[in-house]
């Protein structure tokens, strides 16, 4: 468990790359089911069970397909484990370490809602940042074109689950 976890804090610190991750579909599953759960937990702070759990299970499934057409395109699918647990990984490790604190001291009142979307703000850079490190590990671009994918990949998402939701 140490290893996995200092292997993702890895990877979001950007010593390490996808390339680096066990390529298990059984820990793959085990990291979704997790990652549900707190993607779920984080979601109701703001919206219902019923729209948390849809945009929990949006999030892996947009991901999961936006990761596979990529691979494919650029041959690389014998990848595709090992790219989504990367991202998975880092998704739960970045939700449990920073999204999940920060959302507890918001619901506290310990950060205003000015210094929570500054924080927040903050934290996406981090995390579109990281995604382009995936992307240009495990297709072998620059970080640049793997950081238009990862905002690609989140505006997609974005206006894919305000489309769905009706809030857009």
């Amino acid at each position: 468990m140490k290893a996995l976890i200092r292997l993702f804090r890895n990877i979001c610190l950007f010593k390490q790359g996808p390339e680096d991750v066990p390529s298990s579909v059984f820990l793959l599953a085990l990291l979704i089911g997790i990652n549900f759960v707190i993607e779920l937990l984080l979601g109701l702070s703001i919206y219902s069970i019923g729209v948390s759990s849809f945009l929990a299970f949006l999030s892996i499934v947009t991901l999961s397909f936006f990761s596979w057409v990529l691979l494919n395109f650029f041959k690389f699918n014998a990848r595709f484990i090992q790219t989504l647990t990367a991202f998975t990984g880092v998704n739960l490790f970045t939700n449990i370490f920073c999204f999940l604190p920060v959302t507890i001291l918001w619901k506290m009142d310990v950060l205003v809602n000015n210094s929570f979307g500054m924080v927040n703000l903050f934290l996406l850079g981090w995390i579109l940042s990281i995604y382009a490190h995936i992307f240009k590990r495990a297709i072998n671009i620059s970080f640049f074109l793997g950081l238009a994918l990862a905002i690609t990949y989140f505006i997609s998402f974005s206006h894919l689950s305000g489309y769905i939701l009706g809030t857009e």
